[in-house]
């Protein structure tokens, strides 16, 4: 079915498919929090029943985030949510890859697909990238994921919004707090030695927080130091290769202005990583995690910097509720990989507001409304040369490319009699690329060029309460997104410019489903969804530059499924949270210009079923967790000649958060990931050539900790 028959078929129709009552939503357990996800006029409430929310919203927050883990990985904090997968490549170079739908797979290095937000501001970027080297884990105090077709009214991203925010501003006079993680990763074997060298991660995290007169302070900063247990192929002894020093130093001020609240945040990070890429099968077989010895020799790194600040006012105006926010970036990037050696220097910034209301239309029906617009720059000054080992060589690409957007939404809220709740959207955006070409030398042509993208993206949701704790909801939208600067600037030609060949993706999506509490005890959650997709982007490598990710549109594609998902108390302190998702994500019509017809076949890189649970026993004098996570088959390239085979692993951590000592409160902690010491391959790399395709994960690795917070009290 073509997408816009998908749009035609009605709310109520999808609403029909929703009447199986399965597992759910996560729940919040701060019973005096809402959530609100920007600019869209949704409020999550602590229960799954009343949210309102015609699409699925998962919440996750407090201790279940940071509690006994290294805070170097955002898979270690965002478990068991349905429709996300992050499959965490243990390679700070390229960072973890985020899918949600499906949505996401295609990306070689940061964040594709889905729009991502740090305490509300953007860590997507102007063309759609996201990177999130600077997210401070150890800070974390509450994750939003939001899926599903509305996701379009946030603009350049189709499946979804993943919003994390940093703990609030202590509201004491002031607590400082130190906690230290280290262990092994395992150990790798030399080719030669035969002897096996062990590996390790540490971090020291630090935080101070208060309140000084009205306002609210938190000042962090986490530092890690990774080893890496891919063995280097070019040495002997078992020398590992992936090596990472990461520091990220945040603040966050809170102060009342007029009649609002004024929140400035602030971080710099600064990361230096090895990058030691995929394998090709062959070489798992002999039994070891060695890296690719291009990689090796062509000293694959990433050596990065970046200093963001923002500021955002929540407050009324007359009689609405506004906000208002601007923000700023600048990156500094060298990234040597095989073939070439990158130098980037990224300056972006953006705007945006917001304003809501409401009407009462008579005494059981009220009108909500809501319309803001954003504006974004970003300018890159990218170099390129030829890789001599790691050092640059001869230019071979000198360019300024500046992306410019603007985006306009409106929203409108219907909610008759505690029933009834529909919700509709617009929004339009307009996305400019433009290229200066500077590299002209040799009779070089001059590739200096314009694109502009721009899309109107429509969304309509309702929502059906059906007794004091079960709901339906439905809703149909469109979505669009672009590729990014980098995918444009990639061309097999080598030429500069941008790529003319191409654009965007576009997609229509139609879901429903059904939420219910059980004895206020076990909420549960299932979501049907389907998204047609028309210019996929689809990633490739080429022989003669291999390690270096091209792309090219696909005709048409879907992705088709389901999530279920359970959150449960079950009794003395026993919890338990389960999620399964089951995504089909199929070529319709694909065909390349080398002849090759790909049409019927999985789109790689994503795994289509995937089960994600965490049973948790909390006891005044500690806690332990258990969490197993199955992964079925995940096809690795357009051909289906090759697959990642399944693989179960588990996790445990002990760990205590409350023993006094004085005026200290410690919180140590042990956990032991891949418990089972399990082989498996943590990620793919859809497409890559020679085979290339797998990133295994570690073997056993154990950690231990130690916090101490001292409270002025």
């Amino acid at each position: 079915m073509t997408p816009s028959k998908w749009l035609n078929v009605s709310v109520a129709g999808v609403a029909l498919l929703a009447v199986f009552t399965a597992p759910a939503l996560a729940q919040d357990p701060d019973p005096d929090s809402a959530v609100v996800l920007e600019p869209i006029l949704v409020r999550v409430l602590p229960s799954t029943i009343g949210t309102q929310a015609p699409y699925p919203v998962s919440v996750l927050t407090g201790t279940q985030l940071t509690r006994a883990t290294a805070s170097a990985f955002i898979e270690e904090a965002v478990r068991a949510v349905p429709g996300v997968q992050i499959h965490n490549r243990f390679n700070f170079a390229v960072g973890e890859r985020i899918a949600v739908r499906g949505f996401g797979p295609r990306s070689q290095f940061g964040v594709r697909g889905i729009r991502v937000l740090v305490d509300g501001i953007p860590a997507t970027l102007p063309d759609g990238q996201a990177t999130l080297d600077h997210l401070d884990l150890s800070g974390l105090g509450r994750v939003e994921a939001l899926r599903g077709p509305n996701a379009s009214l946030y603009g350049n991203a189709a499946g979804g919004v993943i919003h994390f925010r940093t703990t609030d501003p202590a509201e004491e006079p002031a607590t400082v707090s130190m906690r230290w993680t280290g262990g092994s990763l395992g150990t790798s074997t030399g080719a030669t030695a035969g002897e096996d060298v062990s590996h390790s991660m540490w971090t020291l995290q630090g935080v101070a927080t208060g309140t000084a007169g009205k306002a609210g302070y938190r000042v962090g900063f986490s530092t890690t130091d990774f080893d890496g247990y891919r063995r280097d192929p070019e040495a002997d002894d078992g020398t590992p290769y992936g090596a990472a020093k990461r520091t990220v130093l945040n603040g966050t001020l809170t102060l009342p202005l007029a009649t609002g609240l004024l929140r400035i945040v602030a971080n710099a990070m600064d990361l230096d990583a090895e990058n030691p890429g995929s394998l090709p099968q062959a070489v798992l077989d002999e039994g070891n995690r060695a890296a690719w010895g291009f990689n090796v020799r062509s000293g694959a790194i990433k050596d990065v910097r970046q200093g963001q600040v923002g500021a955002s006012w929540m407050g009324s105006v007359g009689s609405l509720n506004s906000e208002f926010a601007l923000w700023g970036v600048r990156r500094e990037l060298f990234n040597p990989i095989p073939g070439r050696v990158i130098d980037l220097t990224r300056n972006a910034g953006g705007i945006r507001t917001l304003f809501q209301g409401d009407v009462p239309v008579d005494d059981r029906t009220t009108f909500g409304w809501g319309a803001g617009f954003e504006a974004e720059l970003q300018s890159d000054d990218r170099m390129n040369f030829e890789n001599n080992g790691g050092d640059p060589g001869d230019r071979i690409l000198d360019q300024v490319e500046d992306v410019g957007t603007a985006g306009i939404f409106v929203q409108g809220r219907l909610d008759a009699a505690d029933r009834v709740s529909l919700l509709a959207g617009l929004r339009y955006d307009n996305i400019s690329f433009g290229a200066t070409d500077y590299f002209l030398e040799g009779g070089d042509p001059d590739d200096t060029g314009e694109r502009t993208m721009s899309a109107l993206s429509p969304s309509l949701g309702a929502v059906l309460r059906v007794g004091e704790d079960s709901e339906l909801f439905a809703s149909v939208g469109r979505s669009f997104e672009t590729p990014t600067t980098t995918e444009l600037a990639n061309q097999p030609t080598g030429a500069g410019g941008f790529n003319p060949d191409l654009d965007p993706q576009r997609g229509a999506t139609i879901e429903g489903g059904a939420r219910t509490v059980l004895n206020n005890t076990v909420g549960l959650e299932l979501s049907l969804f389907r998204t047609d997709i028309t210019d996929g982007l689809v990633p490739f490598e080429v022989a003669t530059d291999p390690g270096r990710t091209y792309f090219r549109n696909s005709a048409e594609s879907h992705h088709s499924g389901f999530e279920v998902s359970a959150d449960a108390s079950l009794g003395a302190g026993v919890s338990a949270r389960i999620a399964y998702t089951d995504v089909t994500a199929e070529y319709d019509a694909f065909a390349t210009d080398d002849g090759d017809d790909y049409s019927g076949n999985m789109i790689p890189g994503l795994a289509p079923r995937r089960l994600d649970g965490v049973l948790i026993w909390e006891h005044s004098i500690g806690y332990v967790e258990l969490r197993g996570l199955w992964q079925d088959i995940v096809p690795v390239n357009d051909a289906n000649t090759a697959e990642s085979p399944s693989y179960f692993i588990t996790d445990l951590r002990v760990g205590s958060e409350s023993i006094d000592a004085g005026r200290f409160l410690l919180s140590p902690f042990v956990s032991i990931q891949n418990l089972a010491d399990k082989e498996y391959n943590a990620s793919v790399v859809p497409n890559a050539f020679g085979s290339r395709f797998f990133e295994p994960g570690p073997s056993r690795t154990l950690r231990f900790g130690m916090g101490v917070t001292w409270a002025n009290r």
